[in-house]
């Protein structure tokens, strides 16, 4: 119709000539009368081809938006993926994950939500996200719930630029004695688990601050408030350039795995697994 021949029309096909002239014939017999008059080397579209042209315009712009769609979802550049995350990971690696995941996924709709560990499960359980994102699950999963490992990372020590205890290559509970400490209040993921490293050096956890949230107590350290025990991932985050923190190892070594997590009843889709992928790449780029 747009060409007038079958050489341009089989050229925009990309098939060959004799190929057109079959396909119109067998329409032709199929219909049970003539779409074109030959003139020369030239179709001349009749009435009749013209009208079925007008009317199956919308059929192949919809099969062809369609057939993209299919390109789409196969490429894992279409669809929508929701998450639900603890801060520790919410706050640290998810932007960068998803800014990767995004950058040739223009199509493809996300959502984040940040919340506590309890709230993340959840939200997983009640199928309120695609998959959830958490620290130190491997305890509380039951049958209900699929867990996919992420990394690891590990407890560290941050405290203000210019404090006592910045000379020191390790920082312990014994050297944090009579020093303001910000504690992880015993309800978090992270606080048992700085609790239990004092126990193991027989040093009573005497804090002077609690909260909730390791961003929290990163928070008081750039303030200078004092010196805190939490995560690596929210460490790095908070102690970049022109920061007022450092960062220390903290003995004894105390490592924490971080997890995606979704309902063993529910799958993940195409998109989501492409997700996870992005992020476990940037735990390990971390």
């Amino acid at each position: 119709m747009r060409h007038q021949t079958t050489v341009g029309a089989a050229r925009d096909l990309h098939v060959s000539q004799p190929a057109v002239s079959n396909a119109i014939r067998h329409l032709e017999d199929q219909l049970g009368f003539p779409l074109f008059d030959r003139t020369g080397n030239r179709l001349v579209a009749r009435e009749e081809a013209k009208l079925l042209y007008r009317e199956s315009e919308g059929i192949f712009l919809l099969s062809r938006a369609l057939n993209q769609t299919v390109e789409d979802l196969k490429a894992d550049r279409r669809g929508h993926v929701r998450v639900v995350a603890t801060p520790q990971l919410g706050h640290t690696v998810l932007p960068a994950a998803l800014q990767d995941f995004l950058k040739d996924r223009p199509k493809v709709k996300a959502y984040m939500d940040i919340n506590q560990s309890f709230n993340v499960l959840e939200s997983v359980e009640t199928a309120a996200c695609d998959f959830g994102l958490a620290i130190g699950l491997e305890e509380e999963l039951t049958h209900t719930f699929e867990m996919i490992p992420l990394g690891g990372a590990e407890m560290v020590c941050l405290l203000p630029v210019g404090h006592p205890l910045a000379n020191l290559a390790r920082i312990g509970p014994r050297d944090m004695v009579g020093h303001t400490l910000i504690g992880l209040d015993i309800r978090s993921r992270l606080g048992p688990l700085v609790r239990a490293a004092f126990r193991q050096e027989a040093v009573p956890y005497a804090t002077d601050i609690e909260v909730r949230f390791s961003e929290t107590a990163c928070r008081f350290v750039e303030a200078g408030v004092g010196l805190t025990v939490v995560d690596s991932l929210t460490a790095r985050g908070m102690a970049g350039g022109g920061s007022k923190s450092l960062i220390r190892p903290f003995d004894p070594p105390t490592k924490i795995s971080a997890s995606a997590v979704h309902l063993r009843s529910r799958p993940l889709s195409r998109v989501a697994s492409r997700l996870i992928d992005c992020i476990r790449n940037q735990m390990a780029d971390g």
